[in-house]
């Protein structure tokens, strides 16, 4: 986006020093919403031009849409969520992790299964025979959302999943063209007057595991061992900055998502991890092969890309 390819070019210019070397592109892909926010803040705060990078962040749809573009080169990086990563490294495709994103936390939910104020759906077997909106098909969601229905007793063929963004989601359930939504903040907080949580469906996954991954080629990676470091070590930066400074990063989050300031702060926001561990992708990974959304069983650490030894 213009802005923050402006604040990049603004934050090197003021924390290079003269002579210093040139800063290392990096075209990164992300999404308007609250999971994926981190590379702004590192972009406004300076944190990428203080390790050496020239961040272009470029918001994109979802998580598949950015894989589509890194991969056909008109990225570097980007989020994307495990199990699509997962599915293409199987598939023999060039990818690799190379950061951890946000992490859910049981005990700060900011993703639930919600309904219309006035609609009567309550237990797992009432969906039976519904529309859930969720926002990929074959990720997280679907998984979490799956994984409830069968603990709450429901037949799972008769439950239909429907891939919609999150801005449509609050206008799909005011419509009724859906019956639920797994619907992530700041868009709950938008449409609280209008809508009833149902569950947090992640807690069925674990109690906490990476919502979102940075990713690139791993030849991109191994040829710019430098850069991906570098990249690294901002995204940590930022993830230690936003987690200790919310109420900083809300003024950002409100200038990007068009949201009221206060409103933005009145939300539970997403916490971001500052390494990356197995035990926080192995879960989802898990589950991810039970339902049959990757071809086979993966270990995490297949998945996480290490600079090969000098």
């Amino acid at each position: 986006m213009k802005r923050a390819a402006a604040l990049a070019l603004l934050a090197a210019a003021s924390a290079a020093p003269l002579g210093a070397q040139t800063l290392a592109p990096v075209r990164i892909g992300t999404s308007l919403s609250d999971p994926f926010l981190e590379p702004y803040y590192g972009v406004d705060r300076g944190f990428f031009a203080n390790a050496g990078i020239a961040a272009d962040v470029q918001a994109l749809a979802n998580g598949s849409t950015i894989m589509a573009a890194v991969l056909g080169g008109a990225l570097d990086t980007g989020n994307t969520d495990l199990t699509q990563l997962a599915n293409a490294y199987n598939r023999g495709v060039d990818v690799g992790v190379l950061a951890a994103g946000a992490i859910y936390d049981s005990k700060l939910p900011t993703i639930s299964l919600c309904v219309r104020k006035d609609s009567p759906l309550k237990t797992a077997k009432d969906f039976e025979g519904q529309i859930i909106a969720v926002p990929n098909l074959k990720s997280t969601g679907g998984i979490a959302i799956s994984e409830w229905l069968i603990h709450g007793g429901a037949d799972l063929s008769k439950v239909k999943f429907f891939e919609m963004l999150f801005p449509e989601m609050g206008p799909a359930l005011a419509s009724g063209r859906v019956a639920a939504a797994l619907n992530g903040e700041p868009f709950l907080t938008d449409a609280k007057n209008d809508i009833r949580r149902i569950v947090n469906p992640y807690d069925y996954v674990a109690k906490n595991f990476y919502t979102g991954v940075w990713f690139a080629k791993r030849s991109w990676l191994n040829a710019n061992v430098a850069a991906a470091k570098a990249f690294t070590a901002a995204m940590y930066t930022t993830a230690r900055w936003a987690n200790a400074h919310q109420s900083d990063s809300a003024v950002i989050a409100a200038q990007l998502t068009k949201l009221d300031v206060q409103k933005v702060r009145s939300f539970v926001r997403n916490t971001f991890a500052t390494s990356l561990e197995t035990r926080y992708a192995q879960p989802l990974l898990d589950l991810a092969f039970k339902y049959k959304l990757i071809d086979k069983a993966t270990s995490a650490s297949d998945l996480f890309w290490t600079p090969a030894a000098s």
